[in-house]
C-alpha cells in the first residue's frame, strides 16, 4: 500500500517538473525603454544629484542604460531656476541651497526632445540622526539607526549610505624592483620603497543598493528605534581592518514613503509563490510629450542629515588570505623573470640554505592591495 502511494507521489512531482516553461510576459515597451528617475532634492550644503536611465526589457541581459545629455533643471515656486549638469553617465549633480519656503519641482528635457515635469513638493526638514550601532551575530555585523523627532512631525524616514573599508596587504612589501634605479642593488631590486609607492594600505568604497525606510504612523511617539540597515556578512572584506558608513537620513511625506515602500516590495520581496505580486510603479514624473508614457520615479525634497561612523575589525573576525612566500635567487636573469611581469613581487631579502642570498616573494594578490581593487590614496576623512 505504501509502495504505491509513494509511486502516485513520484508520478506528480514528475509531472509538474517536466510541465515547467520559461515564461515571458508580454509587455508593451518602448525601444529606449522607460525613462527612470532616482533622488531627493537636497537643501542646505548637501549636493543634489538624479540619476537618470532607462528601462530594459524584462527578458533582455543588458542592465539599465544611463539617459546622456540630458538638460535637467530645479524650478521653484518663486519663479527661481536652478540647474543640474551631467557629472558622470548619467548623474546630474549641483548644489542647490533650497529654501523651505518655497516649493520645488524638476523639468527634464532628454536629447530625443521629449520633455517630464515632476510635481511641486515643499522641503521637508530632517530631524538630526542620534545614533548608527551594531550588532554581532554567526550571520555577521547587523547594523541600525535610532532617531526621533521631538516635534511628532516626520514619521516617515528613508535612509542611504556610503561605505568605505580598509583593507591590507598580506605581507608588507619593503622592496621595490627597479632595474633602471641606480640605488637598485646588482639584481635590480632598489631596498626600500618611497611613501608614495606604498602598497599595503589600501581604500575600498561602496554605496547603499537596497530601499532603506521606515515610519512611526502607529506609534504614539515620532521615534525609529534600532531600524535595520545594512548585514555585513561574517567575514566579509569590509571588516578585515576598519569599516565607516556615512549615513543620511530623509524625511518624507506619506505619498513619498508609498512610493518607496512599493519599489521595495516590487525589487526585494518577488521571487516566490509566497511573494507579493508585482505592482504598477507610477511616482510624481509626468511625460508632457505624451502623457501615457510611464516615468518611473518620485521626487521629494528635503534638508538630510547625516552620521558617520568608524567600526574595528571585531573579535574573531574570520577573514583571510591563503598567502605563501616563495623564493627568488639574487641574479638579473632570477628577478627579471620574477619580478618583471609584476605578478610576483619582492617582501624582503632572505637567505636559503646553504648561505644563498635571494629574495621571499609574493603574489600581487597577497602583496599589493590595489590588485584587489583598493586605491592607495587615503581618505581625508580617514583617522
Amino acid at each position: 500500500m505504501k509502495q504505491g502511494y509513494y509511486f502516485q507521489i513520484l508520478v506528480i512531482i514528475v509531472l509538474c517538473m517536466a510541465c515547467k516553461d520559461r515564461y515571458y510576459p508580454e509587455i508593451d515597451a518602448p525601444g529606449t525603454g522607460y525613462l527612470v528617475v532616482e533622488g531627493t532634492l537636497n537643501a542646505g550644503s548637501v549636493a543634489t544629484n538624479l540619476v537618470l536611465s532607462r528601462t530594459t526589457p524584462v527578458n533582455g541581459i543588458r542592465e539599465a542604460s544611463p539617459e546622456l545629455h540630458a538638460s535637467v533643471s530645479v524650478e521653484g515656486s518663486d519663479n527661481s531656476v536652478k540647474q543640474l549638469p551631467m557629472s558622470t553617465p548619467g548623474n546630474y549633480e549641483n548644489t542647490l541651497g533650497l529654501s523651505s519656503n518655497n516649493r520645488y519641482r524638476i523639468r527634464i528635457r532628454t536629447a530625443n526632445g521629449k520633455e517630464y515635469l515632476s510635481d511641486f513638493v515643499s522641503v521637508k526638514m530632517t530631524p538630526e540622526i542620534d545614533s548608527i550601532g551594531w550588532k554581532q551575530s554567526e550571520k555577521g555585523i547587523q547594523l541600525y539607526v535610532n532617531t526621533h523627532d521631538a516635534t511628532n512631525s516626520t514619521i516617515y524616514y528613508r535612509w542611504d549610505f556610503d561605505e568605505t573599508w580598509e583593507i591590507n596587504s598580506f605581507f608588507r612589501s619593503t622592496l621595490i624592483y627597479d632595474p633602471e634605479s641606480p640605488d637598485a642593488d646588482p639584481a635590480g631590486v632598489r631596498v626600500r620603497r618611497f611613501p608614495e609607492e606604498d602598497i599595503y594600505y589600501c581604500w575600498k568604497y561602496g554605496r547603499s543598493n537596497s530601499i532603506y525606510i521606515a515610519n512611526s504612523a502607529k506609534l504614539t511617539s515620532d521615534v525609529i528605534f534600532q531600524q535595520p540597515l545594512n548585514l555585513i556578512p561574517a567575514g566579509d572584506e569590509r571588516l578585515s581592518v576598519k569599516y565607516s558608513i556615512l549615513l543620511r537620513q530623509y524625511a518624507m511625506d506619506k505619498a513619498a514613503y508609498e512610493f518607496y515602500d512599493l519599489m521595495k516590495k516590487n525589487t526585494e520581496s518577488i521571487g516566490d509563490i509566497f511573494g507579493p505580486l508585482p505592482s504598477e510603479l507610477r511616482g510624481n514624473i509626468h511625460c508632457t510629450s505624451d502623457p501615457k508614457e510611464p516615468v518611473i520615479g518620485y521626487i521629494s525634497a528635503t534638508a538630510p542629515a547625516q552620521k558617520r561612523i568608524f567600526i574595528n575589525r571585531p573579535a574573531g573576525w574570520a577573514f583571510g588570505q591563503y598567502c605563501e612566500l616563495q623564493f627568488v635567487l639574487q641574479n638579473k636573469d632570477s628577478t627579471r623573470v620574477a619580478f618583471g611581469p609584476g605578478n610576483i613581487i619582492p617582501v624582503d631579502y632572505t637567505i636559503r640554505e646553504p648561505r644563498t642570498e635571494g629574495y621571499a616573494a609574493g603574489f600581487s594578490s597577497c602583496t599589493d592591495c590595489r590588485t584587489r581593487g583598493g586605491k592607495v590614496q587615503k581618505p581625508s576623512y580617514w583617522p
